[in-house]
């Protein structure tokens, strides 16, 4: 394979912790960075901002019980390209309540659709929430052991490593911790 020289011009940093916090709640984090490599003058008011500063700045925490409740929300926008872009930070408030789990995605999208939301900020929900279950699935597990073969059960099929046919599931068959029903019984 020949190698095309190129220069980089743009840089999207994504990270994501996840902590367990003294009182037994959770709290998940992800950061967006965009850095270009190059100077950039904003559009709407001709300010500076220099190579390697961020373009976007962009934080994500959510607080969550041991069943994906989320129980408090906090979003900072530290950079961002446009005047307004910060305004979009405390809408997100309403997701106090609502529970990471099958549908939220599609939920997030259609109620922060148009000017109510932030791409930015939207594109972080979904690294959250994988955040999450990477941070508590073993703890929880240790600590719900009956509810392993009922998370594991909606993980089938849900990607190429748990397919059902797949050496992953196979190995949790085998192993009694998860029962599929045969085809010949469906």
């Amino acid at each position: 394979m020949t190698q095309v020289k190129r220069k980089l011009m743009h840089r999207r940093c994504i990270e994501s912790y996840g902590f367990l916090r003294d009182d037994g709640l959770w709290d998940i984090e992800a950061n967006m960075k965009d850095i270009k490599s190059y100077h950039v003058n904003r559009e709407f008011d001709g300010s500076l901002v220099p190579e390697g500063s961020p373009f976007h700045d962009i934080s994500v925490r959510l607080t969550l019980d041991d069943t994906f409740l989320i129980k408090e929300v906090s979003v900072s926008m530290d950079a961002f390209p446009f005047p307004s872009c910060g305004g979009a930070a405390p809408n997100f408030s309403i997701l106090k309540g609502t529970r990471i789990g099958p549908g939220w995605g599609r939920w997030l999208k259609k109620t922060f659709s148009g000017k109510v939301g932030c791409t930015h900020v939207l594109e972080l929900f979904p690294v959250v929430a994988t955040t999450a279950f990477q941070t508590m699935w073993e703890p929880l597990g240790k600590k719900y052991p009956e509810q392993i073969p009922i998370a594991v059960t909606k993980l089938i099929n849900s990607c190429h490593g748990w397919a059902d046919d797949g050496p992953m599931v196979r190995k949790l068959v085998d192993e009694q911790i998860l029962h599929i029903p045969s085809e010949e019984c469906q």
